[in-house]
């Protein structure tokens, strides 16, 4: 305590402990240890009764409380912050600040920060230290790293809580209850802990507790994290936290990826409230955290004048031992096989994306380079060219797309090629995928045709929810007959047939318009968005040699139905498509129902189906499922699995093809039906699915995917 020449009296505190006081003359720096004793209470007699006394201090709380938290409409502070963060056991940087907080009813705290400091291994810019959102323990839900818990005070808090007196302890005049709080209920968020209760006030005076097993994350194997608070009283018998820390220590893996264990330790020290002040409206239109001009520089002279909490000897040793070498980056690389097969410098990863390696029945192993960059601020340009083995020719493709501006709203885009094309399907198995199946099992799950020609693009994209895109096509079609019959483990077996197309010049007009969230690789998140694709081509148009309009639509649609106060709530995900034409619909236009594929089933196909078993000129496919999280396994006390994220799924599908025209596809002759279960989150990222085939020929299928991780 940096204090001027005098006489002081010092009192230390803490709650169940009788208070230190000591007068001490200051003419030089002095050193005092205080020694804090057990408070203890005499009760005058002893009660017994038929349910714990902490029951009736918690019912006495819940009603006090609303005494003295209708008057509190807004307040300001100034914090002191230090965030530790660590690397296994060992310091890996230290952020420290000084903030000025705004807060006011109905909206959230609001800080500037007016001094920071760090290890020097941390840049400035990314100093962050700042108290953050202040949780109030008063409050009946409290929400909490993405979760909403039920608060010790809230009105149904002895439904989901049991609680048990612990100790009563007198300090500053007042006894002190301190209070064990259990959760009722796994399958719900709650705090596990301790609080500390004032006698005569019933004010919540500390908190010391932890989240219960309903609090998981994904690729969080373990975890421990701590949450401390203690409050004083103000005018008015207004309570506001003075003192805040959290502790975390967790440790995070995936398949092949491991990284080292993480500690977080930050602490906040709150003074200097003004209850109730008139604030202007300007600061709650600011960002949460602003940044004075003050904190553009470390000022030396104030961090010695303002010291609050003292720094451990571990902290100065990182002061002085971190540099710039030694960022977060570097000290948490992630290690494992994953990581050495791509190379500690990510030098393999970055040759992978310039290739373009895949194999097919119609090519063999086709073998080559591509390239995407943005040449200019607004220019983007592609190209590649591939060598097909077996096929003994090649594959070549190139263009360009010029926006009218660097953030790509409206752009110009051409593209000339001479490649395999593919009959649509849903994109759900990539190239590399679908090239193991073919290698290793003789199952390649896409049908070709022949290609050449160029397109004409224009595309527009406001923003991140919407995207349209109006093609013209000009190219000639022709069938590609199989060229290979070679598998690794599969080789007695025989390749489907790769049907003849109606060849001819394609010269088409094609919409696509995609309304919501892009959709994300190997479906690991789940997305609320509505995909529409139309084409128009007839012989009116530049002399095409096909005459048809075909429309498809796929929507997709979560929607979460209980338990929302979990950072993923259970809930349906819906997927319905449908397909229609008219005229005379080519072959390689024509719609088939996605199915799984060796035994790989992901979200949206039907895993009871053969590959391209029904198709046609329209269809009606719809899957849906409910995930119900990790519930079950957290209601029947499983923590080998409710620990790790694992999820129930149920799930379900139908589906129907009509084929008007003479496309050699089967029609499903009435409504196509399966339905089963799956377990989600399985090593993390694998899911497995058990379905049962309820249309005739009936029977089971075990199929696994990748798993939806949000």
């Amino acid at each position: 305590m940096q204090v001027e020449p005098g006489s002081y009296t010092i009192i230390a505190s803490m709650i169940g402990f009788r208070a230190d006081t000591t007068r001490i003359v200051v003419s030089r720096a002095v050193i005092h240890d205080a020694l804090l004793h057990p408070s203890e209470i005499i009760l005058p007699e002893i009660v017994i009764t038929t349910e714990d006394p902490a029951v009736e201090i918690i019912r006495r709380a819940i009603a006090r409380k609303r005494h003295w938290v209708s008057k509190l409409a807004s307040y300001q502070m100034d914090a002191f912050t230090r965030q530790v963060i660590r690397r296994d056991t060992v310091i890996a940087s230290v952020t420290e600040s000084f903030t000025r907080g705004y807060w006011q009813q109905g909206d959230t705290l609001r800080e500037v920060i007016l001094q920071r400091r760090q290890t020097a291994n941390i840049p400035q810019s990314f100093n962050f230290a700042s108290v953050g959102r202040i949780i109030n323990f008063n409050d009946d839900e409290i929400r909490f790293l993405g979760y909403t818990f039920i608060g010790p005070t809230a009105p149904e808090a002895l439904d989901v809580y049991a609680v048990h007196l612990e100790h009563t302890y007198r300090d500053r005049d007042q006894n002190i209850f301190e209070i064990a709080m259990t959760p009722r209920d796994r399958t719900r968020p709650l705090f596990r802990g301790t609080i500390h209760i004032a006698d005569e006030t019933y004010a919540l005076m500390g908190v010391d507790v932890e989240p219960n097993e309903a609090f998981q994350i994904p690729f969080v194997k373990e975890k421990h994290l701590r949450y401390k608070q203690e409050f004083a009283v103000y005018q008015d018998d207004i309570w506001l936290p003075i003192d805040i820390r959290i502790v975390a220590d967790v440790q995070i893996g995936l398949i092949g990826v491991s990284l080292p264990r993480f500690g977080f330790d930050q602490t906040s020290v709150i003074t200097n409230y003004t209850v109730n002040p008139q604030l202007p409206d300007t600061i709650f239109r600011q960002a949460r955290l602003v940044i004075d001009s003050s904190a553009t520089r470390t000022d030396t002279s104030f961090w010695t004048a303002n010291e609050v909490l003292p720094l451990t000897p571990e902290e100065i040793q990182a002061y002085g031992s971190l540099d710039s070498t030694q960022s977060l980056e570097v000290q948490f690389r992630p290690g494992g096989i994953t990581m050495a097969i791509g190379g500690d410098d990510g030098s393999a990863a970055s040759l992978l994306q310039y290739a373009d390696i895949s194999f097919s029945r119609v090519e063999g192993f086709h073998l080559g380079a591509q390239l995407s960059a943005a040449v200019l601020p607004a220019v983007d340009a592609r190209a590649g060219v591939a060598y097909n083995i077996s096929a003994r020719n090649t594959s070549y493709s190139s263009g360009a797309t010029f926006f009218t501006s660097p953030d790509r709203v409206l752009g110009l885009g051409i593209d000339g090629y001479r490649k395999s094309g593919v009959r649509p399907d849903g994109g759900v198995f990539g190239s590399l995928v679908n090239s193991l199946t073919a290698l290793l099992l003789k199952n390649d799950y896409r049908d070709y045709y022949r290609v050449e020609g160029w397109r004409s693009f224009l595309t527009v994209s406001p923003s991140r929810m919407v995207r349209a895109e109006l093609t013209f096509m000009n190219e000639m079609h022709s069938s590609l007959p199989v060229v290979t019959h070679y598998s690794i483990l599969s080789p007695s077996r025989d390749y489907r047939p790769n049907l003849p197309i109606a060849e001819g010049k394609m010269r088409s007009l094609l919409l696509t318009l995609r309304y919501g969230e892009p959709a994300v690789p190997l479906n690991l998140v789940t997305r609320n968005a509505l995909d529409i694709l139309l084409e128009h081509s007839t012989p009116h148009l530049a002399g095409s040699s096909f005459d048809f309009t075909r429309l498809e639509a796929i929507a997709t649609l979560t929607l979460p139905t209980f338990a929302r106060s979990l950072l993923f709530a259970p809930g349906f995900t819906f997927r319905i498509a449908g397909g229609f034409s008219g005229g005379a619909l080519p072959l390689q236009r024509a719609f088939t129902l996605e199915s799984a594929s060796s035994s790989i089933g992901p979200l949206g196909v039907l895993r009871g189906l053969e590959v391209k078993e029904f198709g046609g000129t329209e269809y009606v496919a719809c899957t849906v499922e409910h995930n119900f999280r990790s519930l079950p396994f957290l209601a029947l006390g499983l923590p080998f699995l409710y620990e790790r994220s694992v999820e129930l799924v149920l799930h379900g599908g139908f589906a129907r093809t009509w084929n008007r025209g003479l496309l050699p596809l089967t029609e499903s002759n009435g409504w196509y039906t399966e339905a089963g279960f799956g377990i989600n989150r399985v090593f993390d990222l694998l899911r497995v699915d058990f379905t049962w085939r309820l249309s005739d020929p009936a029977g089971f299928r075990f199929t696994f995917g990748t798993a939806q991780i949000f």
